[in-house]
């Protein structure tokens, strides 16, 4: 998951690290890659329960109600992720005081960039689009987030509690939020596997495995790769993000 609100600092000119992430957004990222995980496992057998291999994995995992159950709990979890990052936000910009996170919100440079990187890969341009603190990619992954919490929670909830859902209210809304429950879980999956997992551990100078949101730091020569317009304001001595 990309991260928004603490300022990169460089940790000196002799060390080849930059801290990029703190121990809080480690610890949501690590709640968010759990929770998800655990929601694929124990999802996709029961959308595709007719599958042998649906079955097989079930009964390994104890039947349908144990999968159903570990679903829900995991449901709960990325619940209470999102919940703790709400609050994380509010509690570093109105009590820390830390400038608020505008660099994370999608603006006009976001599509010029991204229309950048398509010609470059597709071999029209040479040059590399110069990112600031957060790409489109990372962007749209955190984002996604807020579009996507509402439409799993809301449908999940209806689908964990049917009846009472249909005390206030119509009976259509449970197969309707069985639609959209799936449809989203589906296009979510697809996203973080084709997009994030491939552009954050399977490309070129990063396979096989990103480890900067479990340390919390990227090497200096990756940072200046990857994020050009920020290490070059830090490193000309500014502190912090406006």
């Amino acid at each position: 998951m990309a991260t928004l609100t603490e300022s990169i600092a460089l940790e000196g000119a002799w060390q080849e690290k930059v801290t990029r992430f703190d121990v809080q957004q480690i610890i949501q990222h690590a709640g968010l890659m759990v929770s998800f995980i655990l929601l694929v496992l124990t999802g996709l057998p029961q959308k595709f329960h007719e599958l042998a291999i649906s079955q097989w994995w079930t009964g390994l995992l104890g039947g349908i109600e144990v999968t159903r159950s570990i679903h829900h709990f995991a449901a709960w979890l990325i619940v209470l992720v999102c919940l703790y990052h709400l609050v994380y936000i509010a509690y570093s910009t109105l009590v820390q005081k830390r400038p608020f996170p505008v660099k994370m919100i999608p603006g006009r440079h976001d599509f010029i960039t991204l229309y950048q990187e398509i010609k470059y890969f597709l071999g029209i341009t040479r040059e590399r689009p110069r990112f600031d603190r957060f790409n489109w990619r990372e962007k749209f992954d955190y984002w996604a987030i807020f579009w996507g919490m509402p439409v799993m929670g809301i449908s999940g909830f209806i689908l964990m509690y049917p009846v009472e859902a249909t005390h206030l209210l119509p009976g259509w809304v449970v197969p309707a939020a069985l639609i959209a429950h799936s449809d989203e879980a589906m296009l979510a999956l697809t996203w973080i596997f084709l997009v994030h997992i491939f552009f954050n551990h399977f490309s070129p100078g990063i396979f096989p495995l990103n480890t900067s949101i479990f340390t919390g730091k990227v090497s200096k020569e990756r940072y200046q790769r990857e994020h050009p317009l920020e290490y070059e304001r830090l490193s000309g001595g500014q502190e912090g993000i406006k």
